[in-house]
């Protein structure tokens, strides 16, 4: 029987940038494997049938490809498409479903100072343990300098349990420290950092979310239950190093932030090409949450780092709610995915359809722009009211006030541009 990916048969979960998940016709177990060419020949089908720019798909033969990979980068519709990819299908299980991934947990980014900062640092990996923390600076790796523009994804060596690196690194109190520390497989958190700030008698929700993953749900309902309990009056989300995740859960966030008013009003509409458009076009609406918060305002915190369900979020409540952006204008990925299983080999994610709001608003390739421009200050840890994007934020919220410090950004390339596929979406080494 001949092994066919584009024609896949059941649904099974709903995804991120996958909105649907799919599961190839036929079992490895019942066929051999299919020759190297079969297999281009079958994926450039499948995906002149379901790339959302299958019209600009150009003609190629496909046998005289070495791999999919290859015919993926032959057809991929430049400059817009900087997102599909083929990952392996475990470690796309893993890390969306269990948000689990093997690596060191944290993510890094060059200051303005052209020094290498950690950015963000999940708790459940080693070098948490030893107490490092945002901010702290990544002066060496291996015994070498850290300068700016280093691919430090590929300093790090490949993603694989046991890889062991040294860093030296210099923290707050000005001194240093050594640590020697293995890649791990680890449970990550998504939701980093919460707290209320009770400021002049308003009460402020503070949340720092990192990604959209299955165990997200549980985080989300226990940090609202939370901001409910407190009876917050304002929301600062700041998805800052938001590289996206699942629409399902970008939808119980934003019905979390809007209340029961919004329920069954249109969240996001998601639109497919014209081979899939009667079938697979769709509108996703706000649904019931308990302990949502019914704001009439969300104060968001982003970066250039901010992308895809993250901005989802953004685009889809302002139809509703007055939402502002505080600190730079986002990524711009306006863009989407289904998730396609492949013999349980290979998870294939290439772009299938675009999202707009209730106002029919998306296509926002350059970014969703930034209301109140604010640097994202690396050296203060989250919560930390000093910190220059909360700083703005908590004043916007007091005050009014629309004044920002303009953003200076190195002229050069931030460590999660060199990551590819799920490392991107994480932003996490």
């Amino acid at each position: 029987m001949k092994t066919n990916i584009s024609n896949p048969f059941r649904p099974l979960l709903y995804f991120i940038f996958a909105s649907v998940l799919f599961i190839a016709a036929c079992n490895k177990d019942d066929d051999p494997e299919p020759d190297i060419n079969e297999l281009n020949v079958e994926f450039y089908e499948f995906m002149k049938d379901w790339y959302f720019w299958n019209d600009n798909i150009p003609d190629i033969n496909p046998s005289s490809y070495e791999t999919i990979f290859d015919v993926l980068e032959s057809i991929r519709f430049r400059p817009l498409d900087r997102w599909s990819f083929i990952t392996d299908w475990q470690e796309f299980l893993a890390y969306f479903q269990d948000s689990r991934f093997i690596g060191y947990g944290f993510g890094s980014s060059w200051d303005s100072n052209g020094r290498l900062r950690i950015s963000f640092i999940h708790d459940a990996g080693e070098l948490y343990q030893e107490g490092v923390r945002r901010g702290w600076i990544i002066e060496t790796i291996n015994g070498v300098n850290i300068s700016q523009g280093m691919n430090i994804p590929q300093m790090l060596g490949p993603n694989e349990e046991g890889v062991n690196n040294s860093f030296v690194f210099r923290k707050p109190d000005n001194t240093t420290i050594e640590i020697t520390a293995s890649k791990m497989d680890l449970v990550t958190n998504t939701l980093l950092h919460h707290e209320v700030f009770e400021i002049e008698n308003i009460k402020v929700g503070y949340m720092v979310l990192q990604s959209f993953r299955e165990p997200t749900e549980d985080e989300l309902n226990n940090v609202f239950a939370d901001f409910y309990a407190e009876g917050i009056d304002e929301l600062i989300l700041d998805m800052r190093y938001n590289g996206g995740g699942l629409t399902r859960i970008a939808t119980q966030l934003a019905s979390l932030i809007g209340g029961p008013a919004l329920e069954g009003q249109p969240f996001t509409k998601t639109v497919y090409n014209a081979n899939k458009e009667d079938e697979y076009n769709r509108t996703d609406n706000f649904v019931i949450q308990e302990n949502s918060l019914s704001l009439s305002r969300l104060v968001t915190i982003a970066t250039r780092g901010t992308a895809s369900a993250s901005e989802m979020i953004i685009n889809g409540l302002k139809p509703f709610l007055d939402v502002y952006v505080v600190g730079n204008t986002t990524y711009g990925k306006p863009m989407g995915s289904n998730i396609f299983n492949y013999e349980n080999t290979w998870a294939l994610a290439p772009i299938t359809f675009k999202t707009r709001n209730a106002n029919d608003e998306g296509d926002y390739f350059d970014g969703l722009p930034v209301d109140i421009p604010a640097p994202d200050d690396l050296s203060r840890d989250f919560g930390d009211p000093e910190e220059s994007s909360l700083q703005t934020a908590l004043a916007f919220i007091l005050t009014g006030s629309t004044k920002g410090v303009p953003v200076t950004e190195p002229a050069v390339k931030q460590p999660w541009d060199d990551m590819k596929g799920l490392r991107w979406e994480s932003r996490s080494h």
